[in-house]
Protein backbone atom coordinates (compact mmCIF):
# COMPACT_ATOMS: atom_id res chain seq x y z
CA UNK A 1 0.00 0.00 0.00
CA UNK A 2 1.10 3.29 -0.48
CA UNK A 3 1.10 6.16 1.76
CA UNK A 4 1.50 9.72 1.41
CA UNK A 5 3.00 12.57 4.02
CA UNK A 6 0.60 15.59 3.50
CA UNK A 7 3.95 17.77 5.17
CA UNK A 8 6.63 16.65 2.38
CA UNK A 9 4.52 15.23 -0.23
CA UNK A 10 6.87 12.05 0.37
CA UNK A 11 5.39 8.83 -0.78
CA UNK A 12 6.15 5.98 0.98
CA UNK A 13 5.56 2.31 -0.83
CA UNK A 14 5.52 -0.33 1.88
CA UNK A 15 5.84 -3.02 -0.46
CA UNK A 16 9.57 -1.97 -1.25
CA UNK A 17 12.53 -1.15 0.23
CA UNK A 18 13.49 2.40 0.57
CA UNK A 19 17.24 2.44 0.69
CA UNK A 20 17.97 6.05 0.75
CA UNK A 21 15.76 6.99 3.60
CA UNK A 22 16.59 3.53 5.38
CA UNK A 23 13.77 1.84 5.74
CA UNK A 24 12.94 -1.92 5.40
CA UNK A 25 9.98 -3.67 3.63
CA UNK A 26 6.25 -4.04 5.73
CA UNK A 27 7.90 -1.31 7.98
CA UNK A 28 5.05 0.76 9.86
CA UNK A 29 5.70 4.78 9.97
CA UNK A 30 3.94 6.84 12.17
CA UNK A 31 6.90 9.65 11.53
CA UNK A 32 8.08 11.06 8.27
CA UNK A 33 11.39 10.19 7.53
CA UNK A 34 11.90 13.08 5.51
CA UNK A 35 10.40 15.89 7.64
CA UNK A 36 9.63 14.03 10.92
CA UNK A 37 6.39 15.21 10.78
CA UNK A 38 4.13 12.83 13.11
CA UNK A 39 1.31 10.90 12.17
CA UNK A 40 1.08 12.74 8.86
CA UNK A 41 0.63 9.81 6.28
CA UNK A 42 -2.08 8.89 4.55
CA UNK A 43 -3.40 5.76 2.22
CA UNK A 44 -3.16 6.68 -1.60
CA UNK A 45 -5.59 4.63 -3.58
CA UNK A 46 -3.69 2.99 -6.50
CA UNK A 47 -4.69 2.70 -9.84
CA UNK A 48 -4.70 -0.94 -11.13
CA UNK A 49 -4.58 -2.47 -14.51
CA UNK A 50 -7.04 -5.10 -15.43
CA UNK A 51 -5.96 -7.63 -17.51
CA UNK A 52 -8.68 -9.43 -20.04
CA UNK A 53 -8.06 -13.44 -20.71
CA UNK A 54 -8.93 -12.70 -24.35
CA UNK A 55 -6.79 -9.98 -25.65
CA UNK A 56 -3.19 -9.70 -24.12
CA UNK A 57 0.32 -7.67 -24.85
CA UNK A 58 3.71 -8.55 -24.18
CA UNK A 59 3.37 -6.05 -20.95
CA UNK A 60 0.31 -7.95 -19.50
CA UNK A 61 1.45 -11.10 -20.40
CA UNK A 62 4.10 -10.68 -17.68
CA UNK A 63 1.91 -10.02 -15.23
CA UNK A 64 -0.78 -12.65 -15.98
CA UNK A 65 -1.43 -14.37 -12.69
CA UNK A 66 -2.23 -17.45 -13.32
CA UNK A 67 -4.88 -19.17 -10.30
CA UNK A 68 -5.33 -22.96 -9.19
CA UNK A 69 -6.59 -24.37 -5.99
CA UNK A 70 -4.84 -27.46 -4.42
CA UNK A 71 -5.99 -28.88 -1.33
CA UNK A 72 -8.01 -26.28 -0.37
CA UNK A 73 -5.11 -23.38 -1.05
CA UNK A 74 -5.38 -21.08 -3.67
CA UNK A 75 -2.46 -20.91 -5.69
CA UNK A 76 -1.55 -17.47 -7.74
CA UNK A 77 2.01 -17.63 -10.14
CA UNK A 78 2.88 -14.80 -11.95
CA UNK A 79 3.20 -15.75 -15.69
CA UNK A 80 4.64 -19.06 -15.14
CA UNK A 81 7.18 -18.09 -12.79
CA UNK A 82 9.27 -15.91 -15.18
CA UNK A 83 8.71 -12.97 -14.05
CA UNK A 84 12.35 -10.70 -13.14
CA UNK A 85 12.72 -11.13 -9.30
CA UNK A 86 15.72 -8.24 -9.42
CA UNK A 87 16.41 -5.16 -7.27
CA UNK A 88 15.30 -2.98 -9.75
CA UNK A 89 11.96 -4.96 -11.25
CA UNK A 90 10.02 -7.58 -9.55
CA UNK A 91 6.94 -8.39 -8.13
CA UNK A 92 6.81 -6.76 -4.98
CA UNK A 93 3.54 -8.80 -3.73
CA UNK A 94 0.09 -11.07 -4.78
CA UNK A 95 -2.72 -9.72 -2.82
CA UNK A 96 -6.05 -11.45 -2.63
CA UNK A 97 -9.51 -9.31 -2.07
CA UNK A 98 -13.03 -10.74 -2.05
CA UNK A 99 -15.78 -10.34 -4.02
CA UNK A 100 -16.39 -6.96 -2.63
CA UNK A 101 -13.16 -5.80 -3.34
CA UNK A 102 -11.98 -5.71 0.13
CA UNK A 103 -8.81 -7.17 1.15
CA UNK A 104 -8.43 -10.81 2.23
CA UNK A 105 -4.38 -10.34 2.42
CA UNK A 106 -1.08 -9.38 0.48
CA UNK A 107 2.11 -11.59 0.81
CA UNK A 108 5.08 -9.57 -0.02
CA UNK A 109 7.97 -11.40 -1.92
CA UNK A 110 11.35 -11.18 -1.39
CA UNK A 111 13.96 -10.48 -4.59
CA UNK A 112 15.33 -14.08 -6.19
CA UNK A 113 12.30 -15.85 -5.06
CA UNK A 114 10.17 -17.12 -7.58
CA UNK A 115 6.52 -14.98 -7.88
CA UNK A 116 4.39 -17.86 -6.07
CA UNK A 117 2.15 -17.22 -3.28
CA UNK A 118 -0.65 -19.34 -1.65
CA UNK A 119 -4.13 -18.20 -0.38
CA UNK A 120 -6.26 -19.88 2.07
CA UNK A 121 -9.53 -20.09 -0.01
CA UNK A 122 -12.73 -20.22 1.22
CA UNK A 123 -14.40 -21.29 -1.84
CA UNK A 124 -14.91 -17.26 -2.90
CA UNK A 125 -17.71 -16.82 -6.09
CA UNK A 126 -16.14 -13.61 -6.61
CA UNK A 127 -12.49 -12.42 -6.11
CA UNK A 128 -9.49 -10.36 -7.55
CA UNK A 129 -5.59 -11.38 -7.56
CA UNK A 130 -3.77 -7.87 -7.96
CA UNK A 131 0.12 -8.11 -8.45
CA UNK A 132 2.67 -5.23 -8.27
CA UNK A 133 5.20 -4.43 -10.54
CA UNK A 134 7.94 -2.28 -9.03
CA UNK A 135 8.68 -1.08 -12.66
CA UNK A 136 5.01 -1.53 -14.54
CA UNK A 137 2.32 -1.16 -11.08
CA UNK A 138 -0.26 -2.87 -9.88
CA UNK A 139 -1.78 -5.37 -12.46
CA UNK A 140 -5.67 -6.84 -11.47
CA UNK A 141 -7.52 -10.22 -12.72
CA UNK A 142 -11.38 -10.25 -11.48
CA UNK A 143 -12.43 -14.08 -11.35
CA UNK A 144 -15.75 -15.40 -10.74
CA UNK A 145 -17.77 -18.83 -10.71
CA UNK A 146 -13.85 -20.32 -9.92
CA UNK A 147 -13.73 -23.96 -10.05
Amino acid sequence: MKYLCTNCNYIYDSAFWDIEENISIWEELNICPVCEEYDSFHWIEEEINYIDDKVLDSMEIDHFPEVNIKDNKLIVTVWNEIHPMWENHRIASISLYDEYWDLIEEKYLEMDIEPVVEFDFDNLDEFEIRVKCSLHGSWGKKISNFS
